[in-house]
Parts: C-alpha cells; structure tokens; sequence
C-alpha cells in the first residue's frame, strides 16, 4: 500500500474517495465508541473509566464555567495552549447556535443537554481536522513526489493516506481531547513546505505551534535537515514566519483573556510524573525521582543531538519525515507524561517515517492495548479489589515505550542504511522535502 501511486482517474485507483471513506467509517466507530459514555439525565453521571470511553470535552463544558457562559482562562480554567482555546470557543459559540444554553444559573438537566451539544458540535469539528490531515498525507505519501500534469498541488495521491484514516489511534484518542487540531495544523505545514511554500508553512507551523507547542519540532526538524543541505537561509524565513505567528497568537490571546492563557505552558517543570510514562511507573514502585524537570529536559537535549547526529553521519541526507518522527517520538518516550490522545501527534509521522504496514500494525496494536489499560487502571479493573500495584497497567505501559522504541530504531535503520528506505526510489529523494528534495549536500559526511 503506497508503493504505487495512482496514476489514474478511476474510482478503484483513485486513493482520495477511499481515504475518506475510511475516515468517515473510523470516525463513526470513534463516536460509537464515545456514545455509553454520555450522561444524559442530571445527577446520574456515567463511569467513563469503567465503560473505557472517557472524554474530556463534555466535563470541560459542565465542570467549568464554560457551560455558564465564561470565557476560557479568564472564568474557565482551560489546560490547553491558546489557539485550541479558541477552537473550544467556537465549539461552544456553535453548540449555542443548535441549542446550548451557556448562561448563569441555567437548571442542571439544560447544562448536560448543552455539553451533550458540544460534544457533537466538537465531533464534527475535530473529523474537519482529521480529514485535512487525511488528505495532507494523500499528498505526501509515497510516490507523491511523482509530478503530474493535472490537479492543483501538481502531486500523486498516496495510498499511505489510509494508514491515518484507518489507524485505531483515532478511534482510541480522537475525541479524549482536542489534539487533532494541532495535528492537522502541524500536517498542512508539513504540506506547505513540500510544496515549496515557505511562508504558508511558516504561518501553519506557528498556529500548530500556538495551538500544541510540540510542532516547535518539526521546526528543529526541518533545520537540521537544511543545515546538511546548505539551506538555512529557507528555513530562518519559515522559522521567522513561525515564530512571529506564534508570538502574535500568545500577545492576542493575553490581551483578550489573561495571562492564565499561557499557563499551560508555564505548569510543565512543576508537575511530577504523569500517566503513561516510564517515570509514573518508577514512581509507583516506590522510586522518588528528584529533580525531574532537569532530568527530563537533559534527557530530550541529548535525545535531539543524537538525532543531529544521524542527520550528519548518514550516507545520504535523511527525509524531513523521518527526522520529525524521531523528534516528536522522542519528547514522548523521555517526557513526564504520555497520555492516550498523545499518540495523535505521531498519527501523520509514521506513514511519513516508515510506511510499512505491518510496523504500523504493531504499533496501532500495542496503542490500543494500552487504551484498555489506562482507563481499565483509573476505573480499578485492573487491579485486585484489595488495591496494590497494577502490574497491568505497568506491563501496558512498558510494552507500548518498548514498540514504540523498536519503531525509533526501525527508522534509524533506514536513515544509516537508505537503501532499505521503503520510500526512495531512483527518481525519489523525499516527496516532503520541498526544496532539500534532491538538492546537494554543504554539510559534507564524517569519514
């Protein structure tokens, strides 16, 4: 799947209505999945963990003044970054539209009526942005970079679209918060950039930026790749771009709400170890780990200057995808905490990395699995009724670091072996590099 692009203009070799198929059927099944755990009849909540189904978006909407007409940050306490406060307010502005009642003192039954609302309207917006990231990779997969004469981008479509259409991470993660949003905006940069708009891909890589801080990334991914090819002056203009965008988002966000709506950021070095990570598990078998902001931070610094090192010694300059997969999985191996919608953000970098379909399979497998796990853990299945250590739990979160450590290895093969790269071929360099896209080195290989 992805090996050959379609070339032609018939429905069964066309991946675009397939692609989308796909994404309507694997979002039905992620609100099917959602739909036990609606409350509907006030004072009558549901047990999200112990149906396995939980959502954050309908509690932020009764749990906060949110649902009473309070604007995010300044009323509602929102743990999101700036611009996905402002995709929740137009959530909130258009489930008003279809019948919500955000006002003070509303009666309790019209408040869950109203976060019932919300989370449809939410639904509806966040499928908008899993399809934008579907159609994103269509244009990047393999054999993308194959020029035609028809179509606006002047690209093929990839088949490796389905393997974001149909991944279970979506149906797993994509409605327990708001994720995807930052996801597409961080794909349709990518985009740009591999069409050779340097400035587009800078504004969206700065509202990526503004709307999940982790697409700052792919921004280091992309200069280290343009550092081995003597093309820094391209990226400081998307990078300066970014910043500017996502400066401005912050500056507007503090004038409109508060400074509260930087908090998110903020409250990172003073949490302590977090669900899904290897450091909770550490905690929980009796370890205290000091000082693990440091540590974390110190962890990740060397983590990026291995990875600059692939970059440099490799045999041949490694894809924009490939480096940005490493990065971002990285943050997500070393940092406090790995929580179940976080695997989103690798959600377009894997077909982008390694378009393989049995490694995504493994991968997809051992994600599911640890959804299971972690609201089987915070709903008390998984442990004895007696309480104790939920081996279960840890032994799900140790299998999926270890997948997704073996999946790091597997593109790092590719990158110091690119003859086993399952997307070069003789006329294809990277179909998302843009202008790196066969361009020369600068940066000559150690010998």
């Amino acid at each position: 799947m992805g090996r050959q692009a379609s070339r032609g203009k018939g429905l069964w070799v066309n991946p675009l209505p397939w692609a989308v198929l796909a994404a309507l059927i694997t979002w039905l099944l992620t609100l099917w999945r959602h739909h036990p755990c609606q409350q509907t009849v006030a004072g009558q909540p549901v047990d999200a963990f112990m149906r396995l189904c939980y959502s954050d978006i309908p509690i932020l909407y009764q749990n906060t003044a949110l649902g009473t007409g309070g604007a995010p940050y300044r009323d509602a306490a929102l743990d999101q970054p700036p611009l996905t406060g402002l995709f929740v307010t137009i959530a909130r502005a258009l489930a008003d539209l279809v019948g919500a009642d955000p006002t003070f003192g509303v009666p309790v039954q019209r408040l869950v009526d109203g976060s019932h609302l919300f989370f449809l309207v939410a639904a509806v917006l966040l499928f908008c942005c899993l399809l934008a990231t579907v159609l994103s990779v269509l244009l990047m997969g393999r054999g993308s970079a194959r020029r035609v004469a028809t179509g606006p981008s002047g690209r093929v479509r990839s088949w490796d679209a389905l393997l974001v259409a149909a991944a279970p991470a979506v149906v797993t993660g994509g409605l327990v918060s708001w994720d995807l949003f930052a996801v597409a905006l961080a794909t349709a940069g990518l985009l740009a950039w591999a069409l050779r708009r340097q400035l587009l891909a800078g504004v969206l890589l700065g509202l990526a930026a503004a709307a999940g801080t982790w697409p700052l990334l792919l921004l280091l991914a992309l200069l280290l790749v343009c550092l081995r090819a003597g093309r820094v002056a391209v990226w400081a203009r998307t990078a300066g771009v970014a910043l500017g965008v996502w400066l401005a988002v912050l500056g507007i966000a503090v004038l409109a709400w508060t400074p509260a709506a930087l908090g998110s950021a903020g409250a990172w070095h003073r949490r302590g170890p977090e669900l899904g990570s290897v450091w909770f598990v550490l905690e929980a078998a009796g370890g205290r780990i000091p000082l693990l902001s440091l540590l974390v931070a110190a962890l990740m610094l060397s983590w990026c200057a291995w990875v600059a090192s692939l970059v440099v010694r490799a045999p041949r300059r490694p894809r924009v995808g490939q480096v940005a997969f490493l990065l971002v999985a990285g943050w997500l191996l070393v940092n406090k905490g790995f929580s179940p919608q976080q695997v989103l953000w690798l959600l377009p970098l894997v077909p982008l990395a390694r378009p393989v379909v049995s490694d995504w399979a493994v991968w997809a497998g051992a994600e599911t699995l640890y959804c299971w796990a972690v609201w089987g853990h915070l709903g008390g299945l998984t442990t004895s009724g007696a309480g104790g250590d939920d081996v279960v739990y840890w032994g799900a979160i140790g299998l999926r670091v270890l997948v997704l450590a073996w999946l790091v290895a597997q593109v790092a093969h590719d990158v110091t072996k690119p003859w086993d790269d399952p997307v070069r071929e003789p006329l294809v360099d990277d179909p998302i590099g843009g202008v790196l896209d066969h361009a020369p080195d600068a940066v000559g290989r150690p010998a």
